[in-house]
């Protein structure tokens, strides 16, 4: 089976993901030349599609601008688009899927960009020891084989709907084969010729900034932008003071009340609704405080987010303890956990006469808002008979701890679900897999998990969801405080900036009218 263009393929589905924000009018046909410094939520831990965070608030549009994708995600049309794919097929219930690309890419060192290129790429997210974020969904690939050398058979272990999406994310952004086995770890950090994108690296020096120029035998045509360079500063509030001073020309806000202010003066740009985007993870795994089930439970019942919208974010942010983004296409119509502090003090006592200590650990960025938020959900849970010590770390240490090294009890986190096929894969890479990064283990939420997983229609998916929300408030696996709007802005005069999944964006067909 397959569907033309690649139109809902896999699902058949409208999916709200994302729109337009004051999208810049068109004043015609392209204009080469220029650059622009696009503001990042958080630095990138490196340029190795499997090290890198690649979320679109870290590292996804700058590891796009150098790999390019295979797929697109259409947040707007809400369909996948051809990137380097010629099309993908599906059999009858979509174990199998077949990758066909499109003829004489090269990598920009010059070898080709074909099907055993994607199979030994994907292989480094599923290796044993690999450290990828998309290596959890990518362990649902059973086999891969090259039947020709532009087509790639993905068997799977067992049916998903969604499997596309997986090739728009970091598993989607193909290295080199050669520059991987040439280059080893230093990858990392100068990626030279390992990439097929629209951008090559001129420079890299963590904590400052990363510099891309324009890919001049682009396999796609035309890169209209000289150079792109990415830069960090701390805190959503800043990116936007550099955006509205002209210091940059883009940025992503991630934080409520800059994107919020943003809205409100019809910045151009692109916005996404995320579910859990803003979240207290909980490290459910043996040995922590979360691994007993009332203690998640007291954690849900003692935070309040309205309390935390009002001190923390101006009363900008939009308080949801229900994981899922409001305009979710497959409403499960069940409303998120309740503030109650009564219940909270019960449970945190009846898991301390069991011989808890009451103490736990809260992990949290040391950026000036997220000092804020730490110190709130301190008092909060203090108040329910919690002991907290709160930890902050940098914020580039801050995704490290938690996504690879799993190094906390409780942390300033967020799952950020989207409106698309990308929810199942949020919740399957942080809470559904086997070694799921926060330990979480729970039957009904892995069974409803894999209804999603399998459903065909929307009236499947609504039902499976619906589950999955029942099971999300009693086994708690997470405590949802707001859905954030995540922004990615842009001056008036950048064109042809494309939105994608994760809310990363695409920077090879932009260009700036002068």
């Amino acid at each position: 089976m397959s569907v033309p263009a690649l139109a809902a393929c896999g699902n058949g589905s409208d999916t709200p993901g994302g729109e337009p924000a004051a999208a810049s009018a068109d004043t015609g046909a392209p204009q080469s030349g220029g650059s622009i410094t696009f503001g990042v939520a958080n630095e990138t831990s490196g340029l190795d599609p499997t090290v890198s965070a690649a979320v679109g608030a870290a590292g996804a549009s700058e590891l796009a601008a150098i790999y390019d994708v295979v797929l697109r995600y259409d947040p707007e049309k809400k369909t996948y688009e051809n990137g380097t794919a010629q099309e993908l097929t599906h059999n009858a219930d979509y174990t199998e899927w077949t990758l066909r690309l499109k003829p004489g890419i090269t990598f920009s060192d010059g070898t080709a960009y074909d099907a055993d290129a994607v199979r030994q790429s994907i292989e480094r997210h599923r290796a044993p020891k690999s450290r990828s974020l998309a290596r959890d969904y990518v362990q649902m690939i059973d086999q891969m084989t090259v039947v020709d050398p532009l087509t790639l058979r993905f068997s799977l272990v067992s049916a998903w709907t969604g499997f596309p999406y997986l090739l728009t994310t970091q598993a989607g952004f193909i290295t080199s084969p050669t520059a991987v086995q040439k280059l080893g770890e230093k990858l990392n950090t100068n990626p030279a010729g390992a990439g097929a994108g629209p951008f090559v690296l001129d420079s890299y020096t963590p904590k400052d900034s990363i510099v891309l120029t324009r890919n001049p035998n682009y396999w796609d045509g035309p890169v209209y932008l000289e150079s792109l360079k990415f830069v960090h500063f701390q805190g959503g509030a800043l990116t936007y003071e550099a955006f509205r001073s002209g210091q940059i020309q883009a940025g992503f806000l991630r934080e409520a009340a800059a994107s919020h202010d943003a809205g409100e003066a019809e910045e151009p740009g692109y916005v996404a609704t995320l579910g859990a985007g803003d979240l207290l993870a909980i490290n459910s795994a043996e040995g922590h405080p979360g691994h007993d089930r009332r203690v998640r439970q007291a954690l849900a019942a003692a935070i309040d987010p309205k309390v935390l919208s009002t001190r923390v974010y101006d009363g900008k942010a939009v308080p949801s303890s229900s994981p899922f983004p409001g305009g979710f296409p497959w409403g499960p119509g069940v409303p998120g956990t309740t503030y109650d502090l009564a219940k909270a003090t019960s449970l945190v006592a009846a898991a301390k006469a069991d011989g808890w200590d009451g103490r736990i650990e809260l992990l949290a960025s040391s950026a000036p808002l997220a000092v804020k938020w730490a110190l709130t959900v301190e008092a909060l849970l203090e108040q329910a008979g919690f002991q907290v010590d709160v930890r902050q770390v940098d914020p580039s240490a801050l995704t490290t701890a938690i996504f690879v090294n799993r190094e906390f009890d409780i942390a300033q986190s967020a799952f950020g679900i989207p409106s698309s096929d990308g929810a199942f894969v949020q919740l399957q890479e942080n809470i559904g897999h086997d070694d799921n990064r926060f330990g979480f283990h729970d039957d009904a939420f892995s069974a409803a998990l894999a209804e999603v997983q399998v459903a065909e229609t929307d009236a499947e998916r609504t039902a499976a969801y619906r589950k999955l929300a029942t099971a999300w408030n009693d086994s708690v696996p997470g405590v949802a405080t707001a859905s954030i709007n995540s922004r990615v802005i842009w001056v008036s005069n950048l064109h042809d900036v494309r939105p994608t999944s994760q809310v990363a964006v695409l920077f090879g067909k932009a260009w700036l009218s002068r």
